[in-house]
């Protein structure tokens, strides 16, 4: 099986990131996941206690319509488009 290709497009390394509930995350970069090898996005928060965790999920998630008692809207939208590195943000 051939690899899929990973197009990061707005989720490039750095690139920060508010779910729909309200959390920043910070885009740490991108991989294929090995079982499937379909493309993912690591990120980490900015808020909680689990600040020092890197999170896994497919890319067709992270740019996926999630319903709310609003309508639908993205699970993730970009705040910055990868300038950012650092961890001086509070939610």
């Amino acid at each position: 099986m051939t690899p899929n290709a990973i197009h990061p497009g707005r989720f490039k390394t750095g690139s920060l990131l508010r779910h729909y509930k309200g959390g920043l995350y910070t885009v740490v970069g991108t991989c294929l996941i090995e079982a499937t090898l379909q493309p993912g996005v690591l990120y980490k928060p900015h808020q909680g206690d689990s600040q020092d965790v890197t999170w896994m999920r497919p890319m067709a998630e992270i740019d996926d319509m999630v319903a709310t008692a609003h309508g639908a809207v993205r699970r993730f939208v970009a705040v910055s488009d990868g300038g950012y590195l650092g961890s001086d943000v509070c939610a």
